[in-house]
């Protein structure tokens, strides 16, 4: 009878013990953010630069559909500077493979405009790229059907434009100041809007009365483009594949 007694007291005692606490959640990844995209306007391709010291990874990504062709990793070599530029060399198993020619910002009209790294242009083996890149770019990045870069005009009012993959072929390239280059864009909307968050950033653009677009960009590098409209689709969402950020004057 004592160890009944002693037993129910035991499980009394328990009862009344508070809850263990939860486990902690964990951590959130963050995806790395690319060392750049060359979003080329020479040909249909799309190159992400993933850089860790010395060690580049590039990924290239088809243009008709935003599919992923190929990953390779290149060695980087000796920095030379010539004429405003510095070109960082591609080596693999010693022997050079290709190059990246970046442009000193300070050989700008207005070298503060470079938010995003100058590049110019990509030599992958005898392949030369001429790569897509705006003045005081906040954001450049892609899905699996457009380009798409949040940029400010000289007054600071955003400005979105969109670069659509089949009509890429028919696009002209355009010489904007401070060597901008671009090509002749799909969609343009002026006049966007910022939000910040402590877990986003979030740029919002009324196209036309009943369409409006927000590109989000989540602390955790994950980001999307939204179209809302009215009808039987009210929302078309496309995940960013890769993006770049600007910071202000590089």
């Amino acid at each position: 009878m004592r160890l009944v007694i002693a037993s129910l007291a035991l499980l009394l005692a328990a009862c009344d013990q508070a809850e263990p606490p939860p486990l902690p959640a964990p951590p959130q990844v963050v995806t790395p953010e690319p060392w750049f995209i060359c979003d080329a306007i020479s040909a249909p391709v799309l190159l992400v630069f993933e850089r860790e010291g010395q060690v580049a990874r590039v990924a290239q990504y088809d243009k008709p559909n935003g599919a992923i062709v190929q990953r390779t990793a290149y060695e980087i070599g000796a920095e030379e500077g010539a004429a405003g530029s510095v070109y960082f060399t591609l080596l693999q198993n010693g022997v050079e493979a290709g190059a990246v020619r970046q442009l000193n910002p300070g050989i700008l009209e207005t070298p503060s405009s470079a938010y995003t790294t100058p590049i110019s242009s990509v030599r992958i083996g005898d392949r030369e790229i001429t790569c897509r890149w705006l003045p005081r770019t906040r954001v450049i990045g892609f899905t699996g059907r457009r380009t798409i870069v949040v940029s400010e005009d000289r007054d600071g009012d955003l400005i979105y434009t969109s670069y659509d993959f089949p009509a890429a072929a028919e696009a002209r390239p355009i010489d904007l100041s401070d060597n901008g280059r671009t090509t002749t864009f799909s969609l343009e909307v002026r006049g966007g809007s910022e939000e910040t968050t402590p877990d986003a950033t979030r740029y919002v653009f009324q196209a036309d009365s009943e369409t409006r677009i927000s590109v989000d960009l989540a602390r955790t590098r994950i980001g999307r483009v939204a179209v809302e409209r009215h009808g039987p689709e009210p929302i078309q969402v496309e995940p960013l594949i890769a993006y770049v950020e600007g910071r202000g004057g590089q």
